[in-house]
């Protein structure tokens, strides 16, 4: 491929040669013979395969969503002469990515460090390379493409929310009073004498009434504290932008909350990935969990009650939405606590927190209560 110096070269001489010829003067003709030859040349060069071999390596093939691909070239020169520079040109998900790769002497090998950016979550390849080379006239580009591919698997981002905070440390609490007044798995202990600060419905009044004393019920918690965490996954709720930080954000909650020690459930409205309805035991099943799921519409969208047909009264339930979201509700609005991720995202009733992205949320979740 010509450059544009190239191109000049070729147009003067193709003048040089019509008006040498036209107008008889030899040494026009000559002269753009010469350009001609010279541009002949400069494509030569060019269009030569390069002395230095060069690889791929990939530095990691799992990379959180936003951050770089970290990535080194080796090039390798078996031969008696040195290799030219050169520019690697690398591309992953429709980004394209640049390293020079400076002159290789002979018999040696060269390491060159890149990086590519990454947009979205997925499973991507890496790849093709190219190597492009500029003759020393820069009048001609050449290009060598290498098929090999590399694949790496783009994941949401995790972020450090510093300790339970505000809906989790909610969270927990309500689930623990859920279970001790509902659920079979917690068990019965004694009464003892109400203390200011106890939860109401834990009175047994029954008892009250025979001794004439506030008693309240003590309970054994037999499992650990669960919530769980739904991904809104409508496209009606915000955009393919939006939909990213909040996936984000809904794997930085589900993490942090395995970390604080709640057994946690993680799911989605998306019909053909809704998660499952058990506990997640480690941030590498958040991170697989999430990582293929997409916006959908239609009857793809399930709401959010066709996800709790046995009932949610042992779990807590946070929603992670669009600006425009969400998509569903519970009949009950207590049942669920909602966070809004997106441009424009505001508090209204049942949000608890409403942030642009997914580091704005994280700024407000450190500061809330």
């Amino acid at each position: 491929m010509l450059t544009r110096s190239g191109l000049g070269a070729v147009l003067s001489a193709v003048i040089l040669a019509a008006f040498g010829w036209w107008w008889g003067y030899e040494e026009m003709i000559v002269a753009g013979i010469g350009v001609a030859g010279v541009v002949v040349t400069a494509i030569w060069i060019s269009q030569r395969p390069p002395r230095a071999v060069v690889r791929r390596q990939l530095s990691a093939v799992r990379i959180p969503r936003g951050d770089p691909i970290q990535l080194s070239y080796r090039a390798s020169n078996a031969t008696r002469f040195g290799s030219a520079e050169a520019t690697i040109i690398d591309r992953c998900d429709g980004v394209e990515a640049t390293t020079e790769l400076p002159q290789v002497p002979p018999n040696t090998e060269l390491v060159v460090p890149g990086t590519i950016a990454t947009r979205r979550r997925g499973v991507f390849d890496v790849g093709p390379l190219e190597i492009q080379r500029i003759d020393p006239f820069w009048l001609s580009v050449g290009r060598r493409r290498d098929d090999r591919l590399s694949q790496v698997i783009v994941h949401p981002k995790i972020y450090d929310l510093v300790g339970p905070h505000g809906a989790v440390r909610v969270v927990e609490n309500e689930s623990v009073l859920r279970r001790a007044t509902s659920d079979p798995m917690s068990g019965f202990v004694s009464m003892r004498e109400y203390v200011a600060g106890d939860d109401p419905r834990m009175i047994h009044w029954p008892t009250t009434a025979r001794t004439g004393t506030l008693m309240v019920r003590e309970h054994v918690e037999v499992r650990r504290p669960e919530f769980t965490v739904v991904l809104d996954t409508a496209g009606s709720v915000g955009t393919p932008d939006d939909f990213e930080e909040a996936v984000d954000v809904a794997a930085t909650l589900a993490v942090h909350a395995l970390r604080t020690g709640l057994d946690v459930v993680v799911r989605t409205t998306n019909r053909a990935h809704t998660g499952r309805s058990s506990p997640l035991t480690d941030d590498a099943d958040v991170l697989d969990l999430l990582t293929p799921v997409q916006q959908c519409s239609g009857v793809d969208v399930l709401p959010v009650s066709a996800l709790f047909t046995g009932g949610f009264d042992h779990t807590s339930v946070l929603m992670v939405t669009g600006p425009a979201g969400p998509s569903s509700r519970f009949a009950s609005s207590e049942r669920l606590s909602i966070v809004r991720i997106g441009v424009g995202a505001t508090a209204d009733r049942g949000v608890v927190l409403a942030a642009t992205d997914a580091r704005e949320f994280v700024r407000r979740w450190r500061s809330w209560g």
